[in-house]
């Protein structure tokens, strides 16, 4: 077996994995209408409420209220502002794309983000709710401490 050729058709199987992928996320926002930017790990993102608040930055420690959702929009977990979530950012035990988003967020904004696969929870999915390779989007509320 030519390992070096496995490796070549993974590659570009896997390539063409994430170009479906992005297909899929651009016509969701298009239909949305969604001002949607993106960040070069393929982030999306959309800050809909501003604020002046602070900044958030690595290591901070911060309250959400938020929706997980698949495209479909159907809600599969949810925290509001009474019982929020607190995290510490860069540091917990979280999708590396919601890291990245909290980062690009001030307290008290809201914004709405789609995470690829490969920013979320990747080949697994969470072995509960959410399916092996899927594109995941968060509703986020900052909540000011």
């Amino acid at each position: 077996m030519d390992m070096k050729k496995v490796q070549e058709d993974l590659l570009h199987d896997n390539r063409v994995k994430q170009q479906k992928e992005r297909a899929r996320i651009d016509t969701f926002i298009q239909q949305k209408g969604w001002p949607m930017l993106q960040t070069g790990t393929g982030l999306r993102y959309w800050v809909y409420q501003k604020t002046n608040g602070d900044s958030i930055h690595e290591k901070d420690q911060v309250k959400l209220a938020y929706q997980v959702m698949l495209l479909d929009e159907q809600i599969l977990y949810s925290a509001d502002s009474l019982s929020p979530i607190v995290v510490t950012v860069g540091h917990d035990n979280i999708e590396s794309g919601l890291h990245e988003a909290l980062q690009l967020m001030r307290k008290g904004e809201s914004a709405k983000f789609i995470l690829p696969a490969h920013l979320a929870f990747g080949f697994t999915g969470d072995l509960e709710k959410i399916p092996q390779d899927a594109t995941v989007m968060y509703d986020i509320h900052v909540l000011n401490p």
